[in-house]
């Protein structure tokens, strides 16, 4: 008498097979979930491209463009008679809201040491940041802080952004 093999998996290889699913499931999950001081990186690649893009903006206008800044956003104003406006008809220099909650915000003179403004708190003033119509500009620096690390941006004379870390800042 011979006997039959019965085809299908064993117990053991089904196991095996739902262990590596589940690992595999975990290692997309993990690579999903964006990492906050990426976000602020994009966010501050953003903020310098944007500024670039104003300073072209306010030459070609002939008006200067103010940049202001506080702990929940950021938006681009110009000001004519006094009289302060959200600058309009461009939707890539529209007020926004930073997507990585800011514990800090300071804004550097030349590139030195000391902050011209700091933003420690919600209900603080904006800081203000003038984009002049000329070609070259002084130079200067943006500090953006959230709890999950910093990131300056350093402003050449040509208005042009370099990117870079504060690795005593990051967690």
């Amino acid at each position: 008498m011979r006997t039959r093999h019965i085809a299908g998996f064993t117990l053991l290889e089904l196991m095996v097979v739902i262990v590596l699913a589940g690992i595999l499931i975990t290692l997309v999950t993990i690579n999903i979930t964006p990492d906050p001081r990426q976000q602020l990186q994009r966010e501050a690649q953003r903020v310098g491209q944007l500024m670039g893009l104003a300073a072209d903006e306010s030459r070609i206008r002939q008006q200067p463009i103010v940049w202001e800044a506080d702990l929940r956003g950021y938006r681009f104003v110009t000001e004519s008679g006094g009289e302060r406006q959200l600058l309009s008809g461009d939707d890539l220099l529209r007020e926004r809201a930073w997507e990585t909650p800011l514990t800090r915000l300071a804004v550097l003179d030349n590139g030195g040491p000391q902050p011209a403004q700091v933003l420690l708190g919600p209900g603080a003033p904006p800081a203000r940041v003038a984009i002049a119509r000329e070609w070259i500009q002084p130079r200067w620096r943006l500090e953006l802080t959230s709890e999950d690390g910093s990131v300056r941006i350093d402003f050449d004379e040509s208005g042009r952004a370099v990117m870079g870390t504060d690795p005593l800042a990051a967690k």
